[in-house]
């Protein structure tokens, strides 16, 4: 029997986190693409979670035993109607409440199996401990093979399910795991309602409580590493790609933490950690105060390992304070609720409160006073807080100092703050705190007199800078790291990635040769830099998700692409890849969607390409902008054009330092067409786009980020 439970408690806790990437991936395209919908979905399964963790308490504690199991029967028989899963994003706005909607459209979707998957591993410890059974008295090493399963799952579906099936074989393969968990769950059910278990309630055999201030420990211990995941994972699917590969690896590692916990003793780990990670989080405020961003891979394993360290520590402490096996469903209550607090403060709370992703260094600060043991004993006095509020004050006193901060001067200051944070390390609140003031003072004070406007949507940060080039002022739109638009002030040249002497210059070069009066679809407005090539006569239409942007490229005090333009423009909010359907016939689409430096995926599939090509005139062109600093996507352009009959060419375009100062930028095109004779005007300098016969076309069912990602 014992192995009976295993199997059951490994198969639900696989399937529950296999299916997280999954309905993450099939909810993408209804918003853009945007990184905040992974946030969405994980608070959707933190909430189901406690759900779960809260009937799982609920029956152990007051229902009799085959209450217990009639109900835990029925809604898991229940959830098995609903199969395969769907979740119906139709009606959710991007204009609106956007996370509202996509909550929404999840709770119908996948809510009750969600929540019978998330009951499984307190009910079923629970349970364990109410049979004679081996190490009953002690169930919690359940809890290991709960958290190997949903590693197992997390990481089977982008390494194995996502590059070898789409959707829809993903969904019934899904289906036919939970259909064999609901056998094995039919062991239990018989076995518990025949042994007569627990037949009171657990309030009536007088279960002692555990202390309020431990419970509450036991919140902050769960949030701290669950906003941290959130935050990391942003931070790096910002810039690299909203896609499952590169949300499951920080998910990954926050289980392994877990597994590793409730599976050590912690006192020895404890120790180490409490000497690696001051280290850890000093580097890591080193490189967030100075915007490293490269090389990648070594940014990103920082990143990563600071956020091991804290999450390790808080779960390590945890560990140590799990009670009882009679308040074993409280505990996990409590774990579950202090995740979703974690999560729900990046996802919904942060973006109301902040115009900029604050939330992510603030939770690093207190994760990281509470991985170095905050909250072990009362606060008699403040001497083990001042140190870190001198630090605080002297780092938000030197930032509002009358002094021009170049790179040299920085530097030294981050140096020297540096040190004051690491030598606070054995002061856990006193580390917490000046951590805090030195990573976040510089995002409020410091770029005051740079930032011009700056604006905070569920689809990101959108920030308008002042950037200096010798003596020439120009206006910047940033989204992370990636610059979205570029314009000196009076000046309607484009400039980045819409140069006249670039590829989409030449593309309107050959187009207004062709056409007296051509009508241009752009599903991609960044600060309307396009509008910059058109000529008298034009018609441009902008196809945009985010409102905001709009209202950004629109500010005559910011931009003026748009309300200077000679050519007639008009802006539709909404998904491009919806709104430009019935809009055309277009002689030239361009395709310039991006969350910071990700193009969002569903936008590069073969029906894409197929609804853009309904909406071309006659030997009509697309042009197909794939810049990226992480990802190759000429193969996966290549493959998809083949796929949807399209022919192709390409061009990378890389400036001369003199055109750089000019504020031309590196950018890769690709241009599409229904035919190569079609493509004539780019004969010269630009390169057929064959397939390459390795890379497999995106299709709304089927895309593979992790076969696109440069590691240089």
């Amino acid at each position: 029997m014992v192995v009976v439970f295993v199997i059951a408690i490994f198969l639900s806790a696989a399937l529950l986190f296999a299916v997280q990437p999954m309905v993450g991936r099939m909810v993408l395209p209804a918003l853009g693409g945007s990184p905040s919908v992974w946030n969405a979905v994980m608070v959707f399964f933190q909430v189901s979670l406690l759900a779960g963790y809260a009937l799982a308490h609920a029956l152990e504690r007051f229902a009799p035993t085959r209450v217990r199991v009639a109900v835990h029967a029925a809604i898991v028989l229940g959830s098995l109607a609903l199969l395969p899963i769907a979740v119906p994003t139709g009606r959710v706005d991007p204009a609106g409440l956007p996370v509202v909607g996509l909550l929404a459209a999840l709770c119908l979707g996948v809510g009750l199996p969600a929540v019978a998957l998330a009951t499984m591993s307190p009910l079923l410890q629970a349970w364990y401990a109410s049979l004679d059974l081996p190490r009953r008295e002690d169930p919690y090493f359940l809890y290991a093979a709960s958290n190997a399963g949903s590693l197992l799952g997390l990481l089977g579906y982008p390494l194995v399910a996502e590059p070898l099936w789409g959707l829809s074989a993903q969904r019934s393969a899904w289906g036919v795991g939970f259909a064999a968990l609901a056998a094995v769950l039919l062991l239990i059910w018989v076995r518990i309602a025949r042994s007569g278990a627990h037949a009171d309630p657990a309030s009536a055999r007088g279960v002692g409580a555990t202390p309020w201030r431990t419970r509450l420990l036991w919140l902050a211990l769960a949030a701290a590493p669950s906003s941290l995941l959130l935050g990391v994972t942003q931070h790096i699917t910002t810039d690299v790609a909203a896609a499952p590969l590169l949300w499951a690896i920080p998910l990954a590692l926050y289980l392994v933490t877990f597994i590793v916990a409730f599976g050590v003793k912690t006192g020895r780990l404890l120790v180490v950690l409490r000497r690696v990670l001051p280290v850890l989080l000093v580097a890591l405020v080193v490189a967030l105060l100075i915007g490293a961003s490269h090389p990648l891979l070594v940014v990103i394993g920082l990143h990563l390992c600071a956020f091991t360290a804290v999450a390790l520590a808080c779960h390590a402490r945890l560990a140590s304070l799990r009670p009882h096996v009679g308040d074993l469903t409280r505990f996990y209550l409590f774990v579950s609720l202090g995740g979703v607090l974690g999560g729900s403060f990046n996802a919904l709370l942060a973006p109301l409160l902040f115009d900029w992703v604050a939330e992510y260094p603030l939770v690093l600060a207190a994760g990281g006073a509470l991985a170095l043991g905050a909250g072990r004993e009362r606060i008699a006095s403040g001497w083990r807080v001042w140190p870190g509020i001198v630090v605080a004050v002297l780092a938000v006193g030197v930032l509002l100092l009358p002094i021009t901060w170049d790179d040299t001067l920085w530097l030294a200051l981050v140096g020297v703050f540096a040190f004051a944070v690491y030598a606070l390390s054995r002061r856990p609140l006193a580390f917490g705190i000046a951590t805090a003031a030195v990573l976040l003072a510089p995002g409020w004070l410091r770029p005051s007199d740079e930032i011009i406007a700056r604006e905070r949507t569920f689809f990101g940060v959108h920030t308008v800078l002042i950037e200096r080039e010798g003596d020439t002022v120009r206006h910047a739109l940033r989204h992370g790291g990636t610059v979205h638009g570029l314009q000196t002030p009076g000046d309607q040249t484009p400039l980045t990635y819409y140069h006249p002497t670039g590829p989409l210059g030449e593309t309107f070069h050959a187009l207004h040769n062709r056409s007296d009066l051509p009508r241009v679809g752009a599903i991609g407005l960044g600060v309307g830099s396009l509008a910059g090539l058109a000529r008298p006569g034009d018609r441009v239409t902008f196809f945009e998700i985010d409102p905001e942007v709009a209202r950004l490229a629109r500010d005559p005090d910011l931009f003026s692409y748009l309300n200077a333009s000679p050519a007639d423009i008009d802006v539709d909010i909404g998904d491009g890849r919806l709104r430009i359907i019935g809009t055309g016939p277009f002689e030239l689409i361009v395709l310039d969607a991006f969350t910071s430096d990700a193009i969002p995926v569903h936008l590069l599939t073969a029906e894409a390409f197929d609804t853009y090509r309904a909406e071309l005139a006659p030997g009509g062109w697309i042009a197909v902008h794939i810049s990226n600093r992480h990802l190759d996507l000429v193969p996966v352009v290549a493959a998809t054009a083949a796929k949807a009959g399209l022919a192709g060419r390409w061009r990378h375009d890389q400036p001369t330092p003199i055109e750089e100062a000019a504020g031309k930028a590196e950018s890769t095109w690709c241009v599409l067409a229904e035919s190569e004779k079609d493509l004539a005007p780019f004969a010269r300098g630009w390169d057929p786009l064959e397939p390459d016969g390795r890379t497999r076309a995106w299709t709304d069912d089927y895309s593979n980020i992790l076969a696109t990602i440069r590691l240089d």
